[in-house]
């Protein structure tokens, strides 16, 4: 089976070599570290040793490592590096030599250097951005006043008299002065401007009357305005303020240009970053260790395959590293790492994204794999279309250097391109009806019962076939009675079922649905000890046809995607047609199918890749499939933004 053996390694070693050894697994990444303390044996480990913690470099690491995230960060925000439409999804790093990546670790002071000058810029940047924000506040706050044109300094009170600025709402305009006219006669009123809201206004007024302007200004909502900072008038402040403002600017514009040269640095940022967070995963490593006062112990998983390479690589990189490997233990359980080959493995990242077998458990990706390929092509079931996407696959996967997921999912596109051809030629579709070659079997769209039948039968093998597995895993365990009663009693039941409404099938499909509801009925309550309850559990056990009858009809959607990825790229042919007649025409024509089709093809695609998974995770999965194991992650060298080539180019 694709599930690689694992082996159970258990390593000691002098404590002034645990450096050194974290150091080798990390770089040979075949190794998962396991948890000492999780260990059965720890209650047996625990009186000679202790937890090992991490070392007090932890620290230090993590703030370098900070310091250069936030570097790259501020180079980022001000000259961002753009991705292509391929690099959002499969992502990009820089290539690097082994001998460049070591040069550039050894560049540590100048990285210092490098980060203290983007700190300096950056805080400076954000010194500028927040005194233009109080610039323009400050010239939006005195432009209503810039008619005014009394120095503001000349604008104060005397022993006499009382002098303000101040504004009062629209709507109240009209009742100050009234009552300004009428209860202070001495004072004088002066409109600056106005809108929609405000009035600003200068008042004067004699110091004896100024119980009576307070009353008045109260009740009409007035507020004094005030600019004690400010001489000359309002019109000269927004000059000098606009100067400073060009100022900031003309600095801003300096300090982008300083900020551009730092740009020389974001590889050298990068490669340490890398590096930085590497260092900072072997010392948090040590959580996972065990220690005495001279040794150190560890515990973990490596494939079965990879065995030979660790115990080559312990032997020349250590002095004192002793290893012992055993097998799992009875109902231990182990990472999972799946290892498929040739084109099934492509198929393997649709159960990775489910999620990985148990221990108990097969990888299902082999037993799925033909489904989704003769499902995908039904959904998009285009030569054309498989045609261009399997080329693009083609192309990304020699182009890029993509690895895990990414890669394995390139290449399912590629095989569900391969699939879309042949159902393209089994069902007629060349872009559509662009190209007016005949099916090899029959056109959905002329057809659309046949191709809903077509899409049952294959729901009804796929069903039966989860199920066999079940029966099979029952019966390798040991329960062929398990498997005769459950799946077997289905079996019967839903042939007889299906048989009833297949022409001259009814007298053998009443008899088989008959015998198969009464093995049901019979033993799907075998777990109960109460007779009653046994009878009442194999009784509504028959409820579960309900579930089967679910799964087969949820392959309806082969039928639609089929139609829908026809219908869409015959619209878009028609509309193309009736732009034909003269240049311009043409011209939009070959525009509009070109848009229309690769739309068309973007849509389709996905639609087919997440139905057909749909139909793998629920319909397919949930027969045989437990899950909940948990995924193979070896303590490796793990780059965001470098791949260090180890071979360098000839």
């Amino acid at each position: 089976m694709p599930i690689v053996e694992m082996k159970k390694v258990l390593l000691l070693a002098h404590r002034e070599e645990q450096g050194q050894i974290l150091g080798l697994l990390q770089k040979l990444g075949s190794v998962e570290l396991a948890n000492v303390q999780s260990s059965p044996d720890w209650e047996e480990l625990k009186s000679l040793m202790e937890p090992d913690q991490p070392t007090e470099q932890v620290s230090p690491l993590e703030t370098r490592l900070g310091e250069v995230r936030y570097c790259l960060d501020f180079l980022q925000r001000h000259f961002p590096v753009k991705k292509n439409f391929v690099q959002q999804f499969t992502g990009s790093k820089l290539s690097i030599t082994r001998q460049e990546y070591i040069n550039h670790v050894g560049r540590c002071q100048e990285v210092a250097d490098a980060c203290a000058a983007c700190r300096e810029a950056d805080e400076r940047l954000v010194q500028i951005r927040n005194e233009e924000v109080r610039c323009t506040n400050f010239i939006d706050e005195l432009h209503p006043w810039s008619s005014l044109d009394l120095p503001l300094e000349e604008i104060r009170s005397t022993g006499w008299t009382r002098t303000m600025l101040a504004v009062v709402p629209a709507e109240g305009l009209g009742g100050l002065q009234e009552a300004l006219s009428e209860k202070a006669e001495d004072s004088f009123f002066k409109l600056v401007s106005q809108n929609k809201d405000q009035v600003l206004f200068l008042l004067i007024y004699p110091r004896e009357d100024e119980p009576v302007i307070e009353e008045i200004c109260q009740s009409a909502a007035v507020s004094e305005a005030s600019f004690p900072r400010i001489s000359g008038t309002v019109g000269e402040a927004i000059a000098a303020t606009r100067q400073r403002l060009q100022a900031l600017q003309e600095e801003k514009a300096a300090l982008k240009a300083r900020v551009e040269e730092l740009l020389v640095n974001r590889r050298l940022f990068m490669v340490y970053y890398d590096y930085l967070q590497n260092e900072l995963n072997k010392r948090e490593a040590a959580e996972n260790l065990a220690r005495t006062e001279a040794a150190f112990y560890l515990e973990g998983w490596v494939p079965a395959p990879a065995l030979a390479d660790l115990t080559a690589t312990l032997e020349e990189g250590a002095d004192t590293a002793v290893l012992l490997v055993q097998d799992p233990g009875p109902g231990e359980e182990f990472p999972i790492l799946l290892q498929n080959q040739g084109p099934t493995d492509a198929f393997e990242v649709v159960t990775r994204l489910y999620g990985s077998p148990s221990t108990r458990d097969l990888d299902p990706t082999p037993l799925m794999a033909p489904f989704f390929f003769v499902s995908f092509g039904i959904c998009l079931s285009d030569v054309c279309y498989g045609a261009l996407l399997s080329t693009m696959a083609f192309l990304m996967s020699r182009k890029m250097k993509l690895a895990g997921m990414g890669r394995q999912l390139v290449n399912l596109l590629f095989w569900g391109g391969l699939s879309a051809i042949l159902f393209g030629v089994l069902m007629g579709g060349w872009f559509g009806d662009l190209i007016p070659i005949g099916p090899l079997w029959f056109n959905p769209l002329d057809d659309p019962m046949r191709m809903l039948i077509v899409s049952f039968v294959v729901g009804i093998i796929q069903v039966y076939f989860g199920m066999g597995i079940q029966a099979f895993r029952n019966i390798k365990a040991g329960r062929p009675w398990d498997a005769f009663f459950d799946q077997g009693g289905w079996y019967l039941f839903l042939t007889g079922l299906i048989l009833l409404i297949l022409p001259g099938g009814g007298a053998i499909g009443k008899w088989a649905a008959i015998a198969g509801a009464l093995v049901l009925i019979l033993t799907q309550g075998r777990s109960q000890e109460n007779p009653v309850r046994k009878l009442l559990s194999g009784i509504l056990s028959l409820y579960d046809v309900t579930g089967f009858l679910s799964d087969v009809l949820s392959y309806s959607r082969l039928l639609a995607l089929c139609l829908a990825t026809g219908v869409i790229a015959s619209a878009v042919n028609t509309m193309g047609g009736m732009l034909a007649g003269s240049i311009v025409g043409a011209v939009l024509m070959v525009i509009l199918l070109a848009g229309g089709h690769i739309f068309n093809l973007v849509i389709s695609t996905l639609s087919s890749y997440v139905h057909t998974s749909r139909l793998q995770y629920i319909e397919f999965f949930n027969k045989f499939f437990e899950g909940g194991g948990k995924a193979f992650q070896p303590f490796q060298i793990k780059t965001k933004f470098v791949d260090v080539e180890e071979k360098e180019a000839c």
